[in-house]
C-alpha cells in the first residue's frame, strides 16, 4: 500500500523537540464494556483530549447495522464528554466528499466500530479520505477501533480466518489495511474465539510482523515512541517471529499443521507493555512494602 509523505496538521500534538508527532493508536479486542465503568472507551476520550475537548468522528462503516451501532457509540462518547460526529460511508464516492475531508481535519479522535473489516477497506482503500485519516494520525489525532475496526488499523490486516490452535495456512487470509502501523498484525476477540492458530499462521508467513491478539474488553494503546500499553480486563498475546528457527508452513498442504520453532510468546495484562522496536515486554514495578 502506498503511503503519503508526512506533512503538517492542525491537530497539534508535539514531541519534546517541538515537531508534530503521531497520535496514539488504540486497538480494542471487541465487546468492550458499554454500560458499566466503560474504562476502555473512556481511554479513547482521554487520549482524544478529554471531556469537553475531545472531538471524535465515529465510522460505523464495518457494520451491517450502521445506524444502530453509530447511535450506540455516539451516545456513549457524548456521555463521556466528547463532541461526536458520525461519518456515514455508503459508497466509495463518499470518501472523496470535501465536507467529510474537512471534518476529519478538525477531529482529535477517529473511531471505527466493529463488523466486517473488509467493508472498511473496500469503501475507504485508496480514497482521499483514507489519506486524510493517515495525515490526521501523523499530526496527533488518536485513531481507535474495536473488533474489525482494530484489525483494519494495520498495514497487513487479517481479512478472514478460522479458529484453531496449530498453525495452518488455511486458517488465515491477509489483505491490505489502512496502514496506520506497519509492524503489527492484530487479531481480536482473541481468547473468546480461539484465534491463536491463525495468528501463529500469520506470523509464520510474515516473520517481520509482531502478532497481537487482543481479548474482549481489552485494548492496546500504541504510542508515538513505538511502545504499547495494555488496558482492560483480559489479556493481550504478543507473538514475535523474528527469531523463528524453522517452519514448514510454506511446504505442507494448506489444511495440515505446520511446524513452528523459535517463537517468542508473551501474555500481557493491564499495566504490562511492549516495546515494538526493541521487541521487549515490560511489566508494572511493585513498590516496596513499608516495614
Amino acid at each position: 500500500m502506498a503511503h503519503d509523505k508526512p506533512e503538517a496538521s492542525a491537530h497539534g500534538a508535539h514531541g519534546k523537540d517541538g515537531h508534530l508527532q503521531r497520535g496514539p493508536l488504540i486497538a480494542i479486542g471487541g465487546a468492550e464494556d458499554k454500560v458499566g465503568a466503560r474504562n476502555v472507551l473512556r481511554e479513547v476520550v482521554r487520549h482524544a483530549g478529554g471531556p469537553k475537548q475531545a472531538r471524535i468522528a465515529v465510522f460505523p462503516t464495518a457494520s451491517s447495522i450502521p445506524t444502530e451501532l453509530a447511535g450506540t457509540y455516539e451516545a456513549i462518547f457524548r456521555e463521556l464528554g466528547a463532541d461526536v460526529h458520525v461519518v456515514r460511508i455508503e459508497t466509495r464516492a463518499d470518501g472523496e466528499a470535501p465536507r467529510t475531508l474537512a471534518l476529519i481535519q478538525e477531529m482529535t479522535g477517529i473511531f471505527f466500530t466493529g463488523g466486517d473489516q473488509g467493508r472498511i477497506v473496500t469503501m475507504l482503500g485508496g480514497t482521499e479520505l483514507a489519506r486524510t485519516i493517515r495525515r490526521a494520525h501523523r499530526g496527533g489525532c488518536v485513531v481507535a477501533g474495536t473488533s474489525a475496526g482494530a484489525s483494519v488499523l494495520c498495514d497487513h490486516m487479517i481479512a478472514q480466518g478460522k479458529k484453531g490452535y496449530a498453525p495452518r495456512r488455511e486458517l488465515v487470509m491477509l489483505a491490505p489495511g489502512l496502514g496506520l502501523t506497519r509492524k503489527l498484525v492484530i487479531d481480536q476477540h482473541f481468547a473468546q474465539r480461539h484465534r491463536i492458530g491463525r495468528l501463529f499462521s500469520a506470523v509464520a508467513m510474515n516473520p517481520f510482523l509482531i502478532g497481537v491478539g487482543i481479548d474482549e474488553d481489552t485494548a492496546i494503546v500504541l504510542r508515538a515512541d513505538k511502545k504499547m500499553d495494555v488496558i482492560g480486563r483480559g489479556t493481550v498475546t504478543v507473538i514475535d517471529g523474528s527469531k523463528i528457527q524453522h517452519t514448514d508452513i510454506h511446504e505442507v498442504p494448506r489444511n495440515s499443521s505446520a511446524a513452528l520453532l523459535g517463537l517468542s510468546v508473551h501474555v500481557l495484562t493491564q499495566g504490562c507493555g511492549y516495546d515494538i522496536d526493541g521487541r521487549q515486554p515490560s511489566w508494572p514495578s511493585r513498590s516496596k512494602e513499608a516495614p
